[in-house]
């Protein structure tokens, strides 16, 4: 990128091959989730750990604040340091938060993996444990989608090769899909 112009060009680009009916279908899981009252769990590395933690801000407190209805049932498995770092510790970087999973998660529940390669060993561990529990399976990727897609029930591809440019577009899906459950959800 040699501007600010041409940056945001190819932000823009790029938004417009995101496919429309994985949003869709996300905003489904979504909704099914939030009415059964089950759990979200969100995990990622770097700027996609980022991206995981304001997505349960985003969703335990927005749509409940603008609609009154319950708040959702979210957690950031990336936001218990002391714990994720006695797994990285004891066991392994790569069980972080499949060992999460476990303790946390319940058939029904919904997990949430953004992560710009789809390769990072802890992602895709985390989603293999989601399946074999019968959690639904949601992985926002980038690039071609890494191994992680392959254990997806939902994968919310941002077909680019910036990594810059595929966390804006997590962030900005992320705040699309509470913007819409504000409204749905009132």
């Amino acid at each position: 990128m040699t501007s600010f112009s041409e940056y945001i060009h190819g932000l823009s680009d790029v938004l417009c091959k995101i496919d429309p009916s994985m949003v869709d279908r996300l905003l489904a899981a979504l909704i099914d989730v939030h009415r059964r009252d089950a759990c979200v769990l969100i995990c990622g590395n770097g700027g996609s750990a980022a991206t995981a933690s304001h997505m349960v801000n985003d969703l335990v407190k927005a749509p409940a604040d603008a609609s009154g209805c319950r708040p959702f049932r979210a957690i950031g498995l990336v936001d218990c340091v002391p714990l994720f770092t006695a797994y990285a510790n004891d066991v392994s970087y790569a069980s972080i938060f499949s060992k999460q999973v476990e303790a946390l998660g319940r058939k029904g529940d919904l997990l949430i993996v953004f992560s710009g390669s789809g390769n990072s060993a802890n992602v895709v561990e985390a989603a293999k444990t989601a399946r074999k529990n019968g959690l639904t399976v949601a992985c926002l990727t980038g690039f071609q989608g890494g191994e992680v897609s392959k254990f997806a029930d939902i994968h919310l591809n941002v077909p680019c090769q910036c990594m810059a440019q595929i966390e804006d577009a997590h962030l900005i899906i992320e705040h699309a899909l509470v913007e819409i459950l504000k409204q749905r959800l009132s």
